[in-house]
């Protein structure tokens, strides 16, 4: 079960790493065999929310910048907690803009959480591709843990064919 989990994560993930763009479909698929492994590692500690919906899909983005904010959200948040937690990734149009939102209800904020070296390499590839307009927020939550929420340039198809 181990080895097909991360079969399916590696088969996604090691083709995109040199794409420019990628889809939030795509980007979603990825995380969720990322956490399909954790799952098979963390048992019951780790619980999944993915809330997509189907007109954002298709919406473009840079490939492997959810994963590492799904990765910061275990690594940092939900790991160091022995009862573990819940990660949330959700995506909503917000006016021009895709806004997709990893969120944890681990141990927060602290001192100690790393370099942010992750978060400053998505910050500068957020720059180069949209300048201003592609943005990463974190804001730490109320019950606990953070939520890492990015903001890029929509390109989704926001309007839902009729059919015939």
């Amino acid at each position: 079960m181990l080895l097909h989990a991360l079969t399916t994560y590696l088969r996604s993930a090691i083709p995109r790493m040199r794409n420019a763009f990628s889809t939030l479909r795509s980007e979603t698929e990825l995380a969720r065999a990322y956490l399909d492994v954790l799952r098979l590692r963390m048992g019951h500690r780790l619980a999944v929310e993915i809330n997509v919906p189907p007109a954002l899909v298709s919406a473009e983005m840079p490939p492997m910048i959810l994963a590492t904010l799904v990765e910061n959200a275990i690594k940092h948040g939900l790991a160091p907690r022995p009862s573990g937690g819940r990660v949330r990734i959700v995506a909503r149009q917000h006016g021009d803009q895709l806004e997709v939102s990893v969120g944890d209800d681990g141990v927060g904020f602290q001192r100690s959480s790393g370099s942010g070296v992750g978060l400053a390499n998505i910050r500068s590839r957020l720059a180069s591709l949209y300048g201003p307009r592609g943005q990463l927020r974190l804001a730490a939550n109320r019950e606990g843990g953070v939520t890492a929420t990015l903001s890029l340039p929509s390109t989704a198809v926001t309007t839902t064919a009729v059919s015939s």
